[in-house]
């Protein structure tokens, strides 16, 4: 642990003390965070005693307090109870000390895409049942930059050229279509974990959002099933487990996965952005060979691109939606 961050968790357990929270006999040790939040581990020689995870994030304290409220009435599935929280202020910046149940053995290694998806119905099912007010957190996507006139276009702009039916159809889904609730927001594979009876629970939920669930389901598939080898392979297999879980719980609408499909294509543009953004050549590469991916199954199975829809409805052929296409943004034309 270096000491700046040593001197935070001081701090932090300072903070703790001030607002009434003692945390006597713990002991913690710095683990893999997120982004922007430092995360400690506390255990206790006390056998009676829980792990605890205690946590150090920029989000305001107000705003976390909603999403304890809305998380510790989560039942159906293991997730990280908010036990106290407190503020701290140092070098001019606002931290909110935010101290949870902890929760899981450690990331699943080999994990049944259908329990997966039966959790996340029930994690879904739970949330909607909440009537804490989040209308305020709705989605919305910051737009990649558009590529110089004098250079080749990349593939994530071609895909999503290409694959604006599919993104029309999740932007009309937003307001009216189907219904929209409180999810994870975030639902990437480094926020789920294994559980001692062989389940799977759901952490940080920093960035929970007003959306259609869909959104979750689609974050996974973007940040899970496209593998890099010699060339991207899609994993159909443990996609169409994943959907037949979730759907065993709470049924998707032909119009959900027709939005999912179109959020893939957004959502791998997002990491093509944030590659640039952040300086990460690893996410630029890893989104364009994606978006290549894309290009080439437009014209090879374009009803049908992820697989999803001939195991949904075997006896039934989709219409080819290659048709006429709206440009999406008004101030861009076609290719």
């Amino acid at each position: 642990m270096s000491s700046g961050t040593d001197d935070l968790l001081s701090q932090a357990l300072t903070s703790l003390n001030i607002a009434g929270t003692g945390l006597d006999g713990y002991t913690f040790i710095e683990v893999t965070g997120t982004t922007q939040a430092t995360v400690w581990k506390g255990t206790s020689p006390d056998d009676n005693k829980p792990a605890l995870a205690l946590r150090l994030t920029p989000k305001p304290f107000e705003f976390l307090r909603r999403i304890g409220a809305l998380i510790n009435n989560v039942r159906e599935v293991e997730c990280p109870r908010t036990l106290h929280l407190a503020q701290l202020t140092t070098e001019g910046r606002t931290w909110t000390v935010q101290v949870c149940t902890w929760i899981g053995v450690g990331a699943p290694r080999k994990p049944e895409m259908r329990v997966l998806g039966q959790h996340l119905a029930r994690l879904h099912r739970c949330m909607a049942a909440s009537s804490l007010d989040f209308t305020d957190r709705t989605l919305s996507f910051e737009r990649h930059s558009r590529p110089p006139s004098d250079q080749p276009l990349p593939a994530w702009y071609v895909a999503r050229d290409i694959w604006r039916d599919r993104i029309h159809a999740w932007q009309s889904l937003q307001p009216h279509q189907v219904a929209t609730q409180p999810i994870h927001g975030d639902l990437h594979w480094g926020n789920i974990v294994a559980t001692q009876d062989g389940g799977f629970g759901f952490i940080d939920f920093d960035k929970v959002m007003f959306a259609p669930p869909v959104f979750d389901l689609a974050k996974l598939i973007v940040t899970g099933m496209f593998r890099a080898a010699d060339r991207i392979q899609f994993q159909t297999r443990k996609t169409l487990e994943l959907l037949e879980g979730y759907e065993s719980i709470r049924a998707l609408s032909d119009t959900e996965i027709l939005a999912l499909e179109g959020l893939a294509v957004l959502l791998n543009e997002e990491i093509a952005r944030l590659g640039e953004v952040y300086d990460v050549p690893a996410y630029r590469e890893h989104a364009d060979a994606v978006a290549s991916w894309w290009i080439a199954r437009r014209y090879r199975s374009p009803s049908d691109p992820l697989g999803i829809r001939a195991s949904r409805h075997p006896t039934s052929r989709p219409a080819d939606q290659r048709s006429t296409q709206d440009v999406l943004w008004r101030d861009e034309q076609g290719l």
